[in-house]
């Protein structure tokens, strides 16, 4: 009976060394596994990103493509623009260039077609509106107008007479221009005064001297 005894008891013993040696071993397989689940995951991550990232990349080179091919680049010759004064407002800043250019006057004198063009402009209205204000007594309007319309005139005028190779057809225009403009201001002071039969008399003096100082000059 002591020998049997003996033997439940050392099998007893085997079996909870076992055990314990069952538990111990669990920890390391757990961690193993936790390992190859981390590694995998970590890998599984990279591998997404790449592919984002390869995606994104054909998307953009896919899209540069196709607005390359829709938008070519085109060229155009701009210099007769510039030449017309597209590049005033540019000219207008640069304190290096005289005044004259940066207020686009010696722009506005290179071209005596857009002058004789602005002279005959001016000349239409003068003769179109005025009258028809002064009869009705729009006198704001009327000065407003003349004034408008003169302001360019002398400008033009000026460079018209300047035109003239021979020195005595310049001095006459200018001489010209000059009464034509005491005509003007004659037809300014009777607008201001509101004397209707006043300014029709005074607009008619300016509307002659005009057309006289024109025929010097075109």
């Amino acid at each position: 009976s002591q020998s049997c005894r003996a033997c439940r008891s050392l099998t007893a013993h085997l079996s909870k060394m076992a055990v314990a040696q069952k538990v111990a071993s669990r920890p390391a397989v757990a961690s193993r596994r936790g390992a190859v689940v981390v590694r995998a995951s970590v890998e599984t991550r990279r591998a997404v990103l790449g592919g984002l990232l390869a995606s994104t990349v054909v998307a953009l080179t896919s899209a540069n493509k196709a607005q390359a091919a829709a938008t070519p680049v085109d060229l155009f010759d701009d210099r007769k623009a510039r030449n017309t004064g597209f590049d005033l407002i540019y000219e207008a800043r640069d304190l290096d260039l005289p005044q004259s250019v940066r207020d686009g006057l010696t722009q506005a004198r290179t071209s005596l077609d857009e002058t004789i063009k602005r002279v005959k402009e001016s000349e239409t209205r003068i003769d179109a509106d005025l009258e028809g204000f002064i009869k009705k007594n729009y006198w704001t309007e009327a000065r407003e107008q003349l004034r408008r319309q003169v302001g360019t005139l002398r400008f033009d005028l000026n460079t018209l007479a300047s035109s003239k190779a021979v020195k005595a057809d310049k001095k006459k225009a200018l001489e010209l221009k000059k009464d034509f403009i005491q005509k003007v201001e004659d037809l300014d002071f009777a607008l201001r005064a509101k004397d209707e039969p006043s300014a029709l008399k005074k607009l008619e003096a300016a509307k002659s001297a005009l057309d006289t100082v024109l025929a010097s000059v075109l």
